[in-house]
């Protein structure tokens, strides 16, 4: 239920974004006329970057693509354009997966014509959908044991990438690697190895799996892998479904304790809470409109809609109970309205927020303070913010004078307008979500 102070409705989560001023959405378009983004995708400090500078990069879990291209080409084409209507700007698919929940989804090295599927699944996201990929190469498919099975195939992306550097977004060696057949310190130390056989031969960033609990030291320390991919907990535990906004935020420090600084400053959050995802699913559309804009805040570099219909794309195991995921994006209850909300954030956050000065919660040099937690991060003069815990009414001090535009997240428009002086209170309360862009 929202309420009401003053002539002001606010949030419980709220984010307050400087340096500059958008407006609405670009209308909706075809995203077949869209034009594919320019060059390769290279590292820039905390942010991902191609020709047009960097981007604060939103992808979507497509597992299934390969499978989709191969055996139901119109049903991948038609995820794939709901997926652009969101601002998509990459899809993250499983190179090989097999096995008992994959058998009517796998997607297998040695069919005879799969050089030619992974080509062309690449070649028609980004060509026609202006979408690029982020290979994982290995899904737990049992078509590719330990040993020479897995050199071939990194070799044959690395040969897949040649000509077509700017159409990928990363390689991931493996998804959730000691789960998916890298079990202990051999299958570390052939992660290890496989990474850095397909980075000698590709520029194309890369990235090496999501470790396990207290395990990124040993997966990404010193290795050379040009991004880490984290899977952040998406259970709600005791913080309510706010906890996993706050996750990125823990990157590095949660991660690094015995390996300071030697992690990748380039972080992917590569499989959040979202809509029919697993162990806990959330659809909301503020809170997963403010996990993109948190992810950026907090230094990461992209942020994954993770979501049921990109697992297995209506595979059995996904139809059956108790997880009956549906099999297209465009059937989830809420889903046009969550691509409307994330493609409103990608137009109104600043490109390369990652690379700004992120300030922890009651920073002395916070821009904005108050009586519930408030991530921020600064550049120059402008400021972006996020405040959870406003249910109820909460003071709010501004340190310098700002002009600030206060937006729904769940709907990207502009709900308010205001001026505060340097040292002014403010009371903010309501909306589960807003954010506030200004100017300081």
């Amino acid at each position: 239920m929202n309420t009401e102070v003053g002539p002001f409705r606010w949030a419980s989560l709220i984010v307050l974004i400087g340096i500059f001023e958008a407006g609405p959405a670009s209308p909706a378009q075809d995203p077949r006329d869209r034009q594919p983004p320019q060059g390769p995708v290279r590292a820039e400090a905390h942010a991902v970057a191609d020709a047009g500078g960097p981007f604060n990069a939103l992808g979507a879990t497509l597992f299934w693509g390969g499978w989709g291209y191969k055996f139901d080409r119109p049903r991948l084409e038609r995820n794939l354009a709901a997926l652009r209507s969101a601002g998509v700007d990459y899809v993250r698919v499983l190179g090989s997966v097999g096995g008992a929940s994959w058998g009517d989804r796998e997607t297998d090295p040695r069919w005879t014509d799969y050089d030619a599927v992974i080509a062309g699944l690449t070649d028609l996201a980004y060509d026609r959908y202006g979408m690029r990929v982020q290979w994982t190469l290995f899904g737990g498919s049992p078509s590719t044991p330990a040993g020479p099975s897995r050199d071939a195939l990194v070799d044959r992306f690395a040969k897949l990438a040649r000509g077509r550097e700017q159409k990928i977004f990363a390689f991931e060696i493996a998804n959730e690697a000691r789960s998916n057949g890298f079990p202990g310190p051999d299958g570390l130390a052939e992660l290890h190895r496989l990474g850095s056989r397909l980075n000698d031969q590709t520029s194309v960033m890369v990235a090496l799996s999501a470790p396990g609990t207290g395990a990124a030291c040993a997966t990404y320390a010193d290795t050379g892998a040009d991004a880490a991919t984290i899977h952040y907990e998406r259970s709600f535990g005791r913080e309510g479904p706010l906890g996993p906004l706050r996750l990125p935020w823990s990157y590095p420090s949660a991660y690094d304790s015995k390996c300071p600084g030697r992690l990748p400053a380039v972080v992917f959050n590569n499989e959040p809470i979202g809509p029919e995802s697993s162990v806990r699913s959330d659809a909301d559309i503020s809170r997963i409109a403010s996990g993109y804009v948190m992810t950026f805040l907090a230094n990461n570099a992209a942020y994954v809609l993770h979501a049921g219909p990109g697992i297995r794309g209506g595979g059995a195991a996904d139809l059956a109970p108790p997880l009956r995921r549906h099999a297209n994006f465009d059937e989830l209850p809420s889903f046009k309205e969550t691509a409307a909300a994330l493609a409103a954030a990608r137009s109104y956050l600043p490109a390369g927020l990652a690379n700004w000065t992120r300030q922890e919660p009651r920073a002395a040099m916070a821009p904005i303070q108050g009586d519930a937690e408030v991530y921020a991060a600064t550049s120059g003069t402008g400021f972006v913010a996020l405040l959870l815990g406003a249910e109820k009414p909460v003071t709010m001090h501004a340190r310098t004078g700002a002009t600030i535009e206060v937006r729904d997240p769940g709907t990207g428009k502009i709900v308010r307008q205001l001026t505060v002086k340097a040292g002014e209170t403010f009371t903010l309360s309501g909306y589960e979500a807003l954010v506030l862009i200004g100017r300081a």
